[in-house]
């Protein structure tokens, strides 16, 4: 595995792990909330699958496996919807402003990493495709 591949397996690996700690204190300002149907809840739902899908790239890009595009491209796609929703739905002043902070300086640009992981990782199966074709 390059370095550069290895550098971003850990970067997504670690991002999704940081997410736990989210979540857990989300679910516990929503105090037995999380089970009912909830706007506060639908969040923890989707920093739950943005944490599984950021987990799930870092194993799969470790693989070198060649679905990795796909799943990047989808986590890329999480990501930028969830800074969406968070500045849309976010209240006015403070909580405006920290939901752009997030956006502009996590969730964005892992995003963007997401999406450049998701062009790059074609080479991968376009190679695995070649070699199996040339023997």
């Amino acid at each position: 595995m390059d370095r550069r591949t290895l550098i971003l397996t850990r970067v997504f690996a670690v991002c999704g792990v940081v997410l736990l700690p989210w979540i857990w204190l989300l679910i516990v300002q929503l105090h037995g909330q999380a089970g009912k149907r909830s706007f506060s809840a639908s969040w923890v739902g989707l920093d739950i699958l943005e944490a599984g899908c950021l987990l799930t790239v870092a194993w799969l890009m470790r693989r070198r496996h060649r679905i990795t595009s796909p799943v990047a491209a989808a986590t890329a796609a999480i990501l930028g919807l969830d800074a969406w929703f968070d500045t849309m739905s976010a209240a006015p002043q403070l909580m405006y402003a920290e939901s752009l902070a997030m956006a502009f300086f996590a969730e964005l640009p892992l995003a963007a990493l997401l999406a450049w992981t998701a062009w790059f990782s074609l080479e991968w199966a376009s190679s695995r495709r070649a070699s199996t074709s040339a023997t």
